[in-house]
């Protein structure tokens, strides 16, 4: 054998262990990379549902304290201390599975009226939640958390009561248990290996899950959590290391204009178990790989496509795994979704049936030759709109969708709800309705009233438990300053409400239903709505005689907007599209893909970026870019927080935000800026193409 010839097996065998080795160690980083990908967004995830829960709790703690507060106004000590304040506690707080307690003190600290039995008397004087309240109005102050006298840890929320004049007259206080919050954290995040936290602004834990080693832990300065915290108040995620602990991944949430935070947080470790796993795969892979390609090194590369047919299997074989996985997935999502929204799947079918029915002609036409397909096309985008239509009534019904009030057609709006309340309501009840004859149009947020209306109905459906006759009546009505305006009644056959329980229908947690069947905040939600829009609402009902609730709404200034016939065709690209740059920002690889072609068909050039990062990058290289195309909930930095950074660097760049859910922090969806657009999800090549020149008009006016 010629030295040449052992020169090359030594390569062969050389390169046998060195190729696997270095795709192994790739695909491991990139997996590794994907893994604390997917586990930070988890974590940000249920850092965002603990937050909602905290809030909710807050806000309601917060609304006990003004019903608290208008029942004590004007009256003496004497009356405060009276046993029938202490009952109205009591009922107040029945409710509240959260709160342990509710107090009402004196300016001398001593507990005047109380919910719970046996704190009357109680000296708070020295406690922080009275005597911080002494010198000034703080607002809402929350405690550290203490021992409750029967072991069980609670901590505090006060408020301070000023007489007219601005003089110190006690405070409020409200006593929140933590088991309550811990039942919670442990149940949204089993069985991770987590850690839960409820904690104030300056370290002190509130709640902790699992719970910590002491009751009034703290975090210490050099935590990297308060750090994040104290740099971020409003919220992030990081990734740190507590001192004598573990790498962890963390997010975090700052409740409302409360000096207190929600934190979840997982060891790096705990996230890498997975990877680990993924790891010995790809081990087992490379080391069977390389003991083949050292075979085949001997061999003289005879069984090199054998070698080559295996790998293929393999990765087949693996492909097929996440294809099982994924499908797994999407059938546990679709399952969720069925239990939510079964009433809509037949509406959904229909809309399919006329998508797919309309493809199908367009498709066998074509085929034989026959280009006289419009109609079916249009019939096709027709159902892709209602389809559309019908998501954002589902979102709106979530109470995601934006405030956004237009003119608006009673009549249609009622009779487009007559199916969907069949659904809902059962075969029991009868549902009817009584049109007006050329209603003018109302001015009103259109999935606000339908959920206002689906809300009454519901309501209407409890009050009539063996059935009956649930009608929708239109009709003129007039607003409290005499002018014109729409009423729309909800009627039914039910039992009925006594006066006294219509005069407090519409108070905040007020309800006749047994505990735990309802909040109380139906009505309430409902009235606020109508009044928000201009509007009144009235109910008239007698036992046995069913209730009418009637909503009066104000009269649009301006008409209807016209009925589109179909999509209006697009006008040729202007030849100055060419020389303009669009930065198309997207997660999603299939839809970043989309959008740039989108643009792309409309005349102008495209640049693209995955993430905030990225585009920033690309922004600092392409100084032609001339408007930012961007999602607006994003991994990293989301689509805001990127515009306000892009437009510091290029205060003439123009914004289009891209986006099918408002943020989670106020539910509202992105509020543009001058020289920003935001454009809802899904929309049209036309609706694209008026952004992107509205967008460009500006940058040339500017």
């Amino acid at each position: 054998m010629s030295l040449s010839t052992v020169r090359l097996h030594q390569l062969l065998v050389a390169a046998a262990f060195l190729v696997p080795c270095v795709v192994l160690v790739g695909a491991a980083w990139w997996n590794r990379a994907e893994v604390l990908r997917e586990e930070d967004s988890a974590v940000v995830r249920t850092a965002a549902v603990m937050h909602e829960h905290a809030s909710k709790v807050f806000d309601t703690a917060e609304l006990a304290m003004d019903r608290v507060d208008d029942y004590v106004f004007d009256r003496s000590w004497t009356q405060i201390s009276a046993p029938a304040t202490g009952g109205f506690l009591a009922s107040l707080k029945a409710p509240l599975a959260q709160a342990r307690a509710v107090w009402v003190v004196d300016p001398q600290g001593r507990i005047r009226a109380s919910s719970r039995e046996g704190d009357l008397g109680r000296e708070l004087a020295e406690r922080d939640v009275f005597s911080v309240h002494r010198p000034k109005d703080i607002g809402i102050y929350v405690s550290p958390a203490l021992r409750e006298p029967d072991g069980s840890a609670a901590f505090m929320i006060s408020r301070r009561r000023s007489t007219e004049d601005g003089r110190f007259d006690g405070v409020i206080v409200i006593a929140l248990g933590t088991e309550y919050f811990a039942r919670f954290y442990a149940e949204i995040a089993a069985p991770t290996a987590h850690r839960a936290t409820l904690l104030r602004a300056d370290g002190a834990v509130l709640v902790r899950e699992p719970p910590g080693p002491e009751a009034d832990e703290r975090l210490g300065p050099a935590d990297p959590l308060l750090r994040a915290i104290r740099a971020r108040p409003q919220g992030g995620a990081i990734t740190g290391t507590p001192p004598g602990e573990a790498e962890r991944l963390y997010a975090w949430r700052r409740i409302g204009d409360y000096p207190v935070d929600v934190a979840f947080s997982v060891e790096t470790v705990v996230a890498l178990d997975r990877w680990y796993d993924n790891l010995r795969i790809y081990g087992l892979v490379a080391t069977v790989s390389a003991l083949t390609l050292v075979l085949m090194a001997w061999l003289a590369l005879a069984r090199a496509r054998a070698e080559e047919q295996a790998l293929a299997d393999l990765k087949r074989e693996h492909a097929q795994r996440l294809s099982a996985e994924s499908q797994l997935r999407q059938s546990q999502k679709m399952e969720a979704v069925g239990q939510l929204t079964g009433g809509i799947a037949h509406d959904f079918n229909n809309l399919l049936a006329v998508i797919t029915g309309s493809l199908e002609l367009v498709q066998r036409r074509i085929a034989r030759g026959d280009t006289d397909v419009g109609r079916f096309i249009a019939g096709a985008l027709d159902g892709a709109d209602r389809a559309a239509k019908l998501t954002h009534r589902l979102l709106a019904f979530a109470r995601q969708q934006p405030l956004e009030p237009r003119p608006t057609d009673p009549n249609r709006l009622v009779a487009g709800m007559v199916d969907l309340l069949r659904r809902t309501l059962g075969e029991t009840v009868q549902v009817e309705t009584r049109l007006m004859a050329d209603p003018p149009p109302v001015f009103v947020d259109q999935n606000q009233l339908e959920n206002a209306i689906l809300n009454l109905a519901v309501n209407a459906r409890d009050a009539m438990p063996g059935g009956g006759r649930l009608t929708l009546e239109i009709a003129q009505g007039s607003l409290e300053d005499g002018a014109q305006g729409v009423s729309i009644t909800v009627r039914d056959t039910g039992t009925g409400m006594p006066p006294e329980v219509v005069a407090r229908a519409f108070e905040p947690f007020f309800t006749t239903k047994p505990q735990g069947r309802g909040t109380g905040l139906g009505l309430s939600q409902v009235y606020g709505f109508v009044t928000q829009s201009g509007g009144r609402v009235r109910i008239d009902s007698q036992p046995g005689r069913g209730t009418a609730i009637t909503l009066t709404l104000p009269v649009s200034r301006d008409a209807l907007p016209a009925e589109d016939a179909g999509r209006a065709r697009l006008a040729a690209p202007s030849p100055d599209r060419a020389r303009r740059t669009i930065l198309v920002v997207e997660d999603d690889a299939a839809v970043r893909l989309a959008s740039a072609e989108t643009i792309g068909e409309l005349g102008y050039r495209t640049v693209t970026a995955a993430d905030g990062a990225a585009a920033l990058a690309v922004l600092d290289g392409e100084r032609e870019v001339a408007v930012l195309f961007t999602d607006v909930v994003m991994p990293g930095i989301d689509g805001p927080t990127l515009a306000a950074e892009a437009r510091r660097r290029r205060p003439a760049l123009r914004v289009v935000f891209a986006t099918g859910h408002p943020p989670d922090s106020d539910q509202e969806g992105p509020r543009p800026a001058p020289g920003e657009t935001v454009l809802r999800k899904p929309f049209s090549i036309e609706d694209l193409a008026e952004a992107l020149e509205a967008a460009n008009r500006e940058q040339a006016s500017a």
